[in-house]
């Protein structure tokens, strides 16, 4: 494998001996970069030693603090000899036991970067925690909702705020860029409204890729049937695009977008970034309209060549709460279903991005994964006047980021409401499931027809 060059190398400290002192709290950004392959990994320090790796932005892994340092020395290519002499200079431990530890971290976190790396719960032996165990001082992932404008009208869109809210100058939304990444986000995800329509989004990508930030557009791929324009943002260092799509049948995406010719427009920029290096995915609601036709858009995607597909279910936010069109969570295991049975046999990808409540629908059932709500935990999201948000769905500002302190923002009550699963419905409480259910979308408790418990803690 290719050398990893940490590109941001101001926090490595190294003594005159030769001895690599455990890394102080902080991200620490590495790149590998091969002719058909690039991998962008993140190691995130918190003060107590403790980490987690990012791998693409895609994977997440835990580490305690011996794992970590371990990776930190395994991911700078420090010579073996200069990582055992740091390690027992760091730990009390026999030199034969560290010398076994670090040769089986350094090798698994060489298959934690290839490209179909493990699993973090079920396939690798390093000492990791489980999902939803872990509670960082900031998310992963950061959605900058750069505008609220939007050249579609989705009947369903989740969007609760009016199209003219007040927007940050491109200086402004640099500095949040510095900002998130002091804090150790290094994911960002520039979203709307439609962001595309920010004239000076190739500049804010570029400013990203200048951090060592990880970028993506969430998009309804009409400005990218501009090729030229797709340039841009790839050359601007952009890394993934997630393009919408509603139904490989165009009167039926058009009346979902409420736009007539949208579909002819996305269509042709969803052709236009699968012709660049960027990691390019779809993504598809499913609604009352759409998902008779389901089985046809996903044969459609993959005569396209789409790696990936994304579906999720309505969000009950901004139109979507009174829309009518979402379907119920007891539906989603027949469309899941099919959608697994296409996309295996195309060889693609198919990702499950919504939380439910497992007494509905459970995804572990169908491998999907798990499944919780992450707002205000791995992902938030600000707002085009800086507010931060718990997610961006979830129209209740914890803050500015420009005016207020990121303590106050983080620890917000409701922020902390969300983490610890406050205000559930009662029969959650005692369901064996809860600590992977979480109880499902918050959103969405309100539209849900209530269930017993599917396993009860007994006492």
């Amino acid at each position: 494998m290719a050398l990893l060059e940490s590109l941001k190398s101001a926090l490595k400290f190294a003594d005159h001996a030769g001895v690599t002192a455990p890394p102080k709290a902080g991200v620490y950004h590495f790149l590998r970069e091969e002719p058909q392959e690039k991998v962008r990994a993140h190691l995130r320090v918190n003060p107590d030693g403790s980490g987690l790796l990012l791998v693409n932005a895609a994977r997440v892994y835990h580490f305690n603090p011996s794992a970590t340092f371990m990776a930190y020395l395994a991911l700078n290519r420090t010579p073996r000899p200069q990582a055992l002499k740091s390690l027992a200079r760091a730990f009390n431990a026999p030199r034969e036991t560290l010398a076994a530890d670090y040769d089986q971290v350094a090798v698994q976190v060489e298959g934690l970067l290839a490209p179909d790396g493990p699993c973090p719960v079920h396939e690798l032996d390093l000492d990791i925690l489980p999902p939803f165990s872990v509670r960082p001082n900031a998310p992963y992932r950061m959605d900058l909702a750069l505008t609220y404008q939007c050249n579609n009208a989705c009947s369903h869109c989740y969007n609760a705020r009016e199209r003219s809210f007040s927007q940050l100058s491109t200086p402004e939304w640099f500095k949040v860029l510095d900002l998130l990444w002091e804090l150790g986000i290094p994911h960002i995800v520039f979203t709307g409204g439609e962001p595309t329509l920010r004239p000076d989004l190739p500049d804010l990508i570029a400013h990203a890729e200048h951090n060592g930030q990880i970028t993506g557009i969430n998009t309804n791929g009409r400005r990218l049937k501009d090729a030229e324009f797709v340039k841009r943002l790839a050359g601007a260092g952009l890394d993934h695009v997630q393009i919408t799509l509603e139904s490989h049948v165009p009167e039926i995406h058009d009346e979902l977008v409420a736009h007539p010719g949208a579909w002819q427009e996305t269509v042709a920029g969803l052709r236009n970034v699968l012709e660049t290096h960027l990691y390019v995915m779809t993504n598809t609601t499913l609604l009352k309209r759409n998902s008779p036709h389901l089985a046809g858009t996903l044969d459609f995607l993959a005569e396209n060549g789409v790696p990936t597909l994304g579906i999720n279910a309505l969000i009950y936010s901004g139109r979507g709460e009174t829309v009518g069109t979402g379907l119920a969570e007891s539906d989603l295991p027949a469309l899941l279903s099919l959608a697994q049975e296409r996309t295996q046999a195309h060889h693609q990808r198919l990702i499950w991005y919504t939380p439910t409540q497992y007494c509905h629908f459970d995804p572990m059932a169908l491998e999907l994964g798990v499944k919780g709500c992450t707002a205000a935990l791995y992902n938030m999201c600000i707002e085009p006047d800086g507010s931060v948000l718990p997610c961006q769905s979830y129209y209740q500002p914890l803050g500015n980021l420009l005016k207020d302190p990121w303590d106050s923002i983080w620890n917000h009550e409701l922020a902390v409401s969300l983490r610890e699963r406050k205000g559930l419905p009662e029969d959650c409480l005692s369901c064996q499931l809860l600590p992977d259910c979480g109880g499902g979308c918050p959103l969405a408790q309100t539209h849900q027809q209530p269930v017993k418990p599917v396993l009860t803690i007994h006492s």
